[in-house]
């Protein structure tokens, strides 16, 4: 009789754990890292970090990301997230501030592991614009003036690329171009029946437009 008890008090605790208290939290991914800025290094809070994963549907994967969790950078410029794990093709990191150029990569799931944090440290830089005034000071209509942009930011909505550009004519030309803040960005031209280009740079203020005149 004692022994029935004892294997009835032995089925009821672990029909109640099936229920209750021994459910097995779930496994989880963990990911962390650090923003930092580019022109003084120092740590960038109010980054906003989002994690979308490319999961399989049966065995193929999605065509399409869908959102797994969002974090902030703190005032050291650290964040950390940690959301369920699912069977995942591949992670997309997102980091936005704005004034700055967004970050975004993309991380296979072979590289990230269930049982440790995965470290994603990026730098963010600075956006600023370059107004380029360019005034013909001769008239002539058939002045060429040849520009080469040599370090600008390219493959971003305003910016420009790093190649020959020709103006020609009387009529002053004005356009302006978003770059990288925080260096000196390179550039050189040739005034109408000149021999050599003259070289130049110049610093683009973070946040701001420069100005820049060139009479020719």
């Amino acid at each position: 009789m004692k022994l029935l008890q004892t294997n009835f008090a032995v089925y009821f605790i672990a029909f109640s754990c099936s229920l209750i208290s021994c459910k097995k939290d779930p496994i989880q991914y963990t990911f962390a890292g650090t923003v930092m800025e580019s022109v003084d290094g120092n740590p960038l809070m109010s980054v906003n970090v989002g994690i979308s994963q490319r999961v399989y549907e049966g065995n193929v994967a999605s065509s399409f990301f869908n959102s797994a969790g969002l974090a902030t950078s703190g005032s050291d410029g650290s964040w950390e997230m940690t959301f369920d794990r699912e069977k995942v093709f591949e992670f997309k990191v997102s980091m936005t501030k704005s004034g700055y150029f967004d970050s975004e990569q993309i991380i296979s799931s072979g590289d990230v592991a269930v049982d440790e944090t995965k470290i994603i440290n990026e730098t963010l830089e600075p956006k600023s614009w370059i107004k380029f005034h360019l005034v013909n000071m001769s008239g002539m209509a058939t002045d060429l003036f040849t520009m080469i942009h040599y370090n600008f930011r390219t493959g971003c909505t305003g910016c420009t690329t790093n190649e020959y550009y020709y103006y020609e004519g009387s009529v002053d030309s004005t356009f302006t171009v978003l770059t990288t803040g925080g260096i000196y960005t390179r550039y050189s031209y040739k005034n109408p029946g000149a021999a050599l280009y003259f070289q130049d740079s110049v610093y683009s203020t973070p946040f701001d437009t420069v100005a820049v005149n060139i009479n020719y």
